[in-house]
């Protein structure tokens, strides 16, 4: 889901040394070769990924609006931050040239970023698969393919990845043409298989494919580090349970832009020690299940913005509404009905020595977006619309 800020994000979590210089020019081919630093403030500024109203904007037009001066990479000569170098590499007319460049301008090198667009096919073949051990002399921090037809055994097949398993963070894998299911090694489908062999891998990115169901299978042996999953902008309709479950340290879930009408908890390990975030925004949800929230101690962030939920009852919501930082129901058809009684209790305690009730007031440090509506009785008239954290007594439609 964020192209631009994933490649800041494994950056913050590295304490390692900064990459190599950049190769000689006339050693890249078609690949380029840039240094950029970003300010050293950011690794303690930045969330891991901020949860936010989602737009329909182009992906890397939402990525920039959402960094602010100060989170943006800036050039070279600013000597206040980490250094990083990324190489990139599209346009080769051949699988074998590319394989070529990476395997000589890049021998022995330490890269913090690796990007392959456009990859083209061997000539026997429709689908790409990554030449064999095609990173096996050098060492990637972060790994992106963008504009390829991939194959779904790419992450296995012909072990490309050998050698990183001390060194790779993240793998993204963007407008890869990816269909279908995700699932472990079934037959057929987009393969996680391999996975398990990068242990220091902390984030999974196949965001802008096809992907229409994650199989129970997909994270069922995940990278010992895994924390960071990003689905977004895929067809996704059915998450099969026990999909997240052996994530023991999932931080971060991206679900947003697909095509999901339901979901249940048990995709998730229960408890899910360590999870903060949750994004489903834009998709088909009319209601949560009433357990979806328990035993997730540590989450503080929901975006459930473009759905189509008509009501907040106490249960999922009473028990997890005190410990958000942060959520989005905008863009949702929540009625002011009875259903929202508890909420009352929460935005405006009782005092047993006050002689009048409270101001509604959201909690400190809470970021709260959305609003339910309450129907007009007379034909004709529209409905007024109530935010939810000024929501008083007299908005809901509860005799």
């Amino acid at each position: 889901m964020f192209p631009i800020l994933a490649a800041i994000l494994f950056l913050c979590t590295t304490a390692s040394r900064a990459g190599d210089p950049c190769p000689p020019k006339s050693e890249l081919g078609t690949c380029t070769c840039n240094h950029v630093r970003v300010p050293t403030p950011l690794a303690t500024t930045l969330p891991p990924i901020p949860l936010r109203t989602s737009t329909i904007q182009p992906e890397v037009d939402r990525d920039l609006a959402s960094l602010t001066p100060a989170h943006k990479p800036v050039a070279e000569e600013d000597k206040n931050g980490s250094m990083y170098t990324e190489v990139i590499c599209k346009g080769s007319k051949t699988i074998t040239s590319l394989e070529e460049t990476i395997r000589f301008a890049l021998h022995r090198k330490l890269i913090d970023k690796l990007v392959l667009s456009n990859v083209p096919a061997l000539k026997e073949h429709t689908l790409v698969r990554l030449p064999n051990r095609l990173l096996q002399n050098t060492r990637i921090r972060q790994f992106e393919i963008r504009d390829t037809v991939l194959s779904g055994d790419f992450v296995w097949y012909g072990t490309p990845f050998d050698g990183q398993a001390d060194t790779i963070l993240w793998i993204n894998a963007y407008r890869c043409s990816l269909y279908g299911s995700l699932s472990l090694e079934d037959p057929g489908t987009v393969h996680t298989k391999g996975l398990n062999l990068l242990p220091h891998l902390e984030g999974v990115d196949l965001s802008l494919n096809h992907l229409t169901i994650i199989r129970g299978s997909a994270f069922r042996t995940p990278p010992a580090n895994l924390s960071t999953i990003l689905l977004s902008r895929n067809s996704l309709q059915t998450i099969e349970a026990s999909s997240f479950q052996y994530v023991v340290y999932l931080r971060c879930i991206d679900l947003s832009h697909n095509l999901l009408e339901y979901v249940t908890r048990n995709i998730f390990a229960s408890p899910a020690r360590y999870l903060e975030k949750i994004d489903l925004s834009w998709n088909f949800l009319k209601n949560l299940p009433l357990d979806f929230f328990v035993n997730m101690p540590s989450l503080k962030g929901v975006d459930l913005s473009k759905n189509f939920l008509h009501t907040m009852p106490d249960k999922p919501w009473a028990a997890v509404w005190k410990q958000l930082t942060f959520l989005d129901l905008t863009g949702n058809f929540i009625d002011c009905d009875c259903n929202l009684l508890w909420l009352l209790s929460v935005l405006s305690p009782a005092d047993k020595n006050a002689t009048t009730t409270p101001a509604p007031t959201p909690l400190p440090g809470q970021i709260i977006r959305g609003s339910c509506f309450q129907n007009s009785q007379m034909p004709g008239y529209y409905s007024a619309e109530h935010n939810l954290i000024h929501l008083t007594r007299d908005h809901l439609m509860c005799l």
